[in-house]
């Protein structure tokens, strides 16, 4: 058991590790990022009532396993449920958070949140189907969740400079923040659900060039990095 564990949460806490170390002006408080940790996993549990909820009415209108069902679960049902989840407790707990003072603070903060709740679905799958799982999983959903927090972060990074220079509203910065995570997260269950050569072959590509571009986006990031506060002088 202790083996398992180890397997589920130690790959996480190394993805946290690289991102933490690419916040090179200033390091974030810890107690801010372990309550982003604990609340990116809690947000796993509402996220997952709304998914049955869903998936139930799903299952009145169309057969599961057909293209259109794979194509509303992985983009609704679990992309945006999840992500939207994601979104809701990062925005709560660090937007108007005076830490909050460089851009790249929204890419750790995004990241912690997604890790949070990637470590309690990993546990959750890895005690299910032991260390096959867990390799699995950590090579390409734990990467794919962290994708997914880089990209939000980014936006939310942004957001808050925009908020500085005008007044944004949730649902806006909500938009802007979401649309990546959830087309990449989406398009990837949508693939691994297909479950067929064509769509494997897909999916293959698609992680390599996600986890790429990622990377190079994270690194650019965190190379850019500025006071949220200078850049608003500097676009006036």
């Amino acid at each position: 058991m202790i083996i398992l564990l180890a397997v589920a949460v130690l790959p996480a806490v190394y993805l946290l590790s690289q991102v933490y170390k690419m916040d090179t002006i200033e390091k974030e408080p810890w107690s801010l990022l372990r309550k982003l940790l604990l609340w990116g996993a809690l947000s796993g549990i509402p996220a997952a009532l709304v998914e049955s909820l869903l998936t139930g009415v799903l299952q009145n209108y169309l057969t599961e396993g057909t293209l259109v069902y794979n194509l509303v679960f992985g983009f609704v049902v679990a992309a945006l449920v999840e992500e939207s989840f994601k979104f809701l407790f990062l925005y709560k707990f660090t937007f108007r958070s005076p830490a909050f003072n460089y851009r790249f603070d929204g890419v750790v903060y995004s990241v912690f949140v997604s890790m949070g709740f990637a470590i309690l679905e990993n546990i959750l799958y890895v005690f299910q189907g032991g260390l096959g799982v867990a390799v699995t999983r950590a090579l390409l959903a734990l990467p794919l969740h962290a994708a997914c927090g880089v990209y939000m972060g980014i936006a939310y990074g942004q957001q808050k400079v925009n908020s500085l220079y005008k007044p944004a509203s949730f649902g806006s910065v909500a938009r802007a923040c979401l649309i990546t995570p959830v087309l990449i997260h989406g398009f990837y269950d949508f693939c691994a659900f297909m479950q067929t050569w064509v769509f494997t072959i897909v999916f293959i590509v698609f992680v390599a060039l996600v986890f790429i571009i990622t990377l190079r986006q994270l690194k650019k990031a965190s190379r850019e990095d500025g006071p949220v506060e200078e850049v608003v002088i500097d676009a006036q």
